[in-house]
């Protein structure tokens, strides 16, 4: 074999060497949370907000409140089509980090249409069951300690969603007067609450 030869061969393993120490390397420093929080793109919406009627927006959501609702899809005591899977996918290091991502974001509000009448409806429903003495700012107000997810501004679709299943079970660290609550509304209240909160901004 001639000098030559021997030499590209000598310096195409100092290549492949150099970059698979490279990629050691890159392996060991993580994904950063953007990278982690980029395969959520596809069903929430790129950085978070939601662009489909039955998908929640969850830019600019607070990092403990995000945190816990992944932590219960991961262990399935928040039922889900998809995000069980999803979840389980993470480790508890990895989902603080993508909740921490989703924080720093802008919340946009839905572009999605709402009913007045029912918006209406919504309104006094807010009033009269007391929902505003935990949702202030018509469904605005964030808050860590009731795992409480902003509102106002959502799909209504997704928000329906969300109260039906809220209807069926018992969630962990949900309040239970608001359990208690729903589970008393029926299927039209929920429509009309879902297109007020929609509908604030």
């Amino acid at each position: 074999m001639g000098h030559r030869k021997i030499r590209n061969l000598v310096l195409a393993g100092l290549m492949a060497a150099g970059t698979m120490a490279l990629s050691g390397t890159a392996d060991a420093a993580g994904a950063s949370d953007a990278m982690l929080a980029n395969t959520c793109a596809g069903c929430h919406g790129t950085n978070g907000v939601s662009g489909g009627p039955a998908i929640p927006s969850i830019a600019g959501m607070k990092k403990e409140i995000l945190f816990s609702m992944m932590q219960q899809f991961k262990d399935q005591s928040r039922p889900s089509t998809i995000m069980g899977r999803i979840a389980k996918g993470y480790s508890e290091g990895e989902l603080h980090q993508i909740a921490a991502f989703f924080e720093k974001q802008k919340w946009v509000n839905t572009t999605a249409a709402t009913d007045a009448a029912m918006a209406a409806k919504g309104a006094k429903l807010h009033k009269s069951k007391k929902c505003k003495g935990c949702h202030e700012e018509n469904g605005a107000t964030q808050d860590s300690e009731e795992n409480m997810f902003r509102m106002a501004g959502q799909w209504p679709g997704s928000l329906y969603l969300m109260m039906k299943n809220y209807q069926a079970h018992d969630y962990p660290n949900a309040p239970k007067k608001m359990i208690k609550r729903l589970k008393k509304l029926s299927d039209a209240d929920l429509h009309a609450l879902a297109n007020f909160y929609a509908s604030q901004k």
